[in-house]
Order: structure tokens, then sequence, then C-alpha cells
């Protein structure tokens, strides 16, 4: 039997953002269990195959997982050993270090929940649903003290997808937009510019969306924009959503 698993990352290649918050670990891996994923146990060195095991819950601040296939030799190299997890999700490939491995009375492996846990990205410019929140708004400078709010539909580390009133302006391909802003009640982001990348037709017939990068983003530009990505999908692991501005650099 053939089972698609990739192989954990080095530690050195994995970038800060990756570690998901502590508080949020149980809840993030309890989030991919109910998409019965396949997953895969490494050797802590990453040589040799992996056994593919399903997770099956957390039960007791333990993560209880179903071998797939009866290891060559057996379970005895498992037991009281370690290896690394891995499994890919919809949000990317997903890894932690499984310590104290131990067979339960069902023959399942089991081991506490991580320390510390890896998510990483499937690709660079992954994006997160904006937040259902009529506050949080990306505003447009357009010229002439004109300024228009549009919606945050998705956001990545370096780019948007904005909603827009059709007709509000012109929207176009290659097109810049400067010194726009994040605004939630009384804050606002530093000035941010963007250039259109694509554009399509809005879920209403008088609506367009626009998708963005961002256009030679300054340092704090780059820490406000990662920061409000980060802090939706933090608040949407936690189920806090309605709280997400709190990890948003630029929240006062």
């Amino acid at each position: 039997m053939r089972f698609n698993i990739f192989p954990p990352e080095g530690l050195k290649n994995i970038e800060p953002k990756f570690h998901v918050e502590p508080r949020a670990i149980a809840k993030t891996i309890e989030r991919e269990l109910s998409r019965k994923p396949l997953a895969g146990l490494y050797p802590i060195d990453g040589n040799g195959p992996a056994l593919p095991v399903s997770l099956v819950e957390i039960r007791q601040g333990l993560i209880v997982m179903k071998p797939e296939i009866k290891p060559e030799g057996g379970f005895t190299s498992f037991i009281g050993g370690q290896r690394i997890l891995v499994l890919c999700g919809e949000s990317g490939k997903m890894q932690f270090l499984a310590a104290n491995l131990r067979l339960n009375e069902d023959l399942n492996l089991v081991c506490p929940l991580p320390l510390d846990l890896i998510l990483i990205q499937r690709r660079k410019e992954f994006r997160t649903p904006g937040p259902a929140d009529e506050d949080l708004s990306f505003v447009l400078c357009l010229g002439a003290g004109q300024e228009l709010l549009t919606k945050v539909i998705d956001i990545s580390d370096h780019g948007i997808l904005l909603d827009i009133r059709l007709g509000a302006t012109e929207v176009e391909v290659g097109r810049y937009w400067h010194s726009g802003y994040f605004e939630r009640l009384r804050s606002r982001s530093t000035t941010i510019d963007l250039v259109i990348k694509n554009v399509r037709p809005g879920a209403d017939i008088d609506r367009i969306r626009a998708g963005c990068e961002l256009y030679e983003p300054k340092k704090l530009v780059l820490k406000e924009f990662e920061s409000t990505r980060s802090a939706i999908e933090n608040a949407r692991v936690q189920g806090r959503l309605n709280r997400w501005y709190l990890g948003a650099s630029w929240h006062e």
C-alpha cells in the first residue's frame, strides 16, 4: 500500500512565524482531527521510512494515533522513544515532536500534546480569509482628499484581496494605489502601497474584487501587514475571531 506522506522540514529552514502560539496548539490539532488526516511518524534524524498513522482523537491531554501498518520489527523501537509527526492539511504541512510514545489498550500509539507545533504554509502567499468585521476596512486614498472604504476578503503576508463597489474607482491590472491603510474604529496602520495583480467579479453584480500585492514595502509595513494576517488566523483557530484585532501590531 502506498501512502502520500511528506518528510519533515529541517528546523533550520523553518521561519519563526510558522511556530503556532502555545495556547492555540490543542485547537489547531483538533481542527485537523476533524478532517481525518493521514500522518507519518519519522525518525528524529529524518532518515528511514515513515510509519503511517491516522490521528484518532485527543484524550486527556494525549494524542491517539492508529498505525496503518505494522512496522518491521514491531513497535519495540517506538515505545518510550520519540518521532517527528508530519501531516499535510488545507493550511499547509504540520509537524511536531511526538515524545514518550507508548501503546494503549487498543494498540494505538499515544503521545502527549506537543509544546511546540509548526504549521508551514504551502506557498509563500498563503491567504487567510478576512474577519466578518464591519469595523475593519482597508482605506484607499484616491487623491485630492478622496478616500474609499473597501472590504478585506483575504490577506497574506504580502498580498490582499479587496472587495470594491463597482464604478467607485478605476480597477485595472498594473494600477498602483498609494498611501492606503487598515482602519478599525479609531486605530489605523501605517500607510501601505499596493499594486493590482488581478481583477475578478465580486459576489454581487455591483461589486468587483482586486487582488493586490505590497509595492516596495518598508519594514514597518511588512510587520503590520504580517501581524494583521497572523492575528486574524490565530484568533480564528482559538475561536475568538471577534477579538482578532488585539493581536495586530497597529491596534492601540
